[in-house]
């Protein structure tokens, strides 16, 4: 007879990215100030981000074929441009503006506090080229990144949580997901992970039906919780 699997309650932590480690609006804005020298940076900005989840909806549907973030970001660009909201110089220059997004404050030492402990990985919307440039632009070391693109769809779809939970190792029990957008939570809890809520400036915060397993009030908080979990303790 084969022993038992032993298995250990180490959690495996999957991180979303944009808005939750890195600043996606804000630094979009600075990006697009800095490129125009205009003072309507919030306004492109807000319409850029709603094309780009307006296609990503789209692409959940079935309205259209998968496309990555790097190529809904150059489609909602070249829109501004023709509306007059951008000039053509400023669009070459933010084509690549996803990988020079700015980490928050305690991210780059929070995401090496939690490396040290346990097993990190990002689960992000982000293209892999938007994912190794902020990698390399931000300082984000995490030990595996996993992209839409290798599911071939967005969050909140399922397949997108199924990627992460097949990329974990089986005695490591659900992963965590640690988002600042309760929409994503309630996704990853949908498909079987367990949650985590930071918050951060332009997320989306918990509503009052939203039972998520942890609520930490940044990244030190959080792997503390991770730390004090009943048989969690990394071995």
């Amino acid at each position: 007879m084969q022993p038992a699997v032993e298995r250990t309650a180490r959690p495996v932590v999957v991180f979303d990215v944009l808005g939750t480690l890195v600043d996606q609006a804000g630094s979009l804005r600075r990006q697009v100030a800095e490129a125009t020298g205009s003072d309507a940076a919030a306004d492109v900005v807000g319409r850029w981000l709603d094309h780009v989840a307006a296609q990503e909806r789209a692409i959940i549907a079935g309205r259209r074929p998968f496309a990555p973030s790097h190529q809904l970001d150059r489609e909602a660009l070249d829109a501004l441009a023709r509306q007059g909201l951008l000039q053509p110089d400023a669009v070459v220059v933010l084509a690549d503006a996803a990988e020079r997004l700015e980490p928050w404050p305690d991210t780059v030492a929070g995401i090496d506090r939690l490396a040290a402990d346990f097993a990190v990985l990002g689960l992000s919307n982000a293209s892999r080229r938007a994912l190794a440039g902020l990698g390399a632009n931000a300082g984000l070391r995490w030990h595996r990144v996993l992209s839409a693109e290798d599911a071939g769809t967005y969050k909140p779809a399922p397949g997108i949580y199924e990627l992460a939970l097949r990329s974990v190792p089986a005695t490591s029990g659900p992963p965590f997901l640690v988002a600042a957008h309760a929409w994503d939570l309630r996704g990853a809890a949908a498909a079987g992970l367990r949650t985590a809520y930071v918050p951060r400036p332009d997320g989306d915060a918990p509503g009052p039906d939203d039972t998520f397993d942890l609520y930490a009030t940044d990244l030190k908080d959080l792997h503390a919780q991770l730390l004090a979990l009943p048989g969690d303790a990394p071995g």
